[in-house]
């Protein structure tokens, strides 16, 4: 006897985006007027991307200055930087961006970010952020 033994499935495209390292700022001691995270005490972004079905694209919202304390009045020039393992190589640009990764199926982005005021910055807490999109 004989039989056909089927394995059926369905392979949905889908891409997960995480946050494995959250990017910080440093300051810049000697002038005050740049806080990046490649200054010291600055730590890069990296952020991991897993997909399904295909080499994903990654967008990326204008970088912009979220949080910043009260009494801080300046208006910045915000500014980020992404590599990936899967082929981007995106310098500092205050515009949206996006990149399709080389890599089918994964891919580690290393962001960095900076904001730069020549009136300096306020002391108090700051946050430059994007938002990343994923699509197949």
């Amino acid at each position: 006897a004989q039989t056909v033994v089927q394995f059926d499935g369905i392979v949905v495209a889908s891409c997960v985006l995480s946050v494995s390292t959250p990017g910080v700022l440093g300051v810049s001691a000697n002038s005050g007027t740049e806080i990046s995270s490649e200054l010291p005490d600055g730590v890069a972004a990296v952020m991991s991307v897993v997909a399904t079905a295909g080499t994903p694209t990654i967008s990326f919202t204008a970088p912009e200055l979220s949080v910043s304390p009260g009494d801080y009045n300046g208006t910045p020039t915000v500014a980020m930087k992404y590599t990936s393992l899967g082929g981007a190589n995106q310098p500092y640009t205050s515009s949206a961006s996006q990149y399709t990764s080389t890599n089918p199926l994964s891919d580690t982005v290393t962001l960095n970010a900076k904001a730069t005021d020549s009136s300096g910055f306020a002391a108090g807490t700051y946050r430059v952020q994007t938002t990343a999109t994923c699509e197949q």
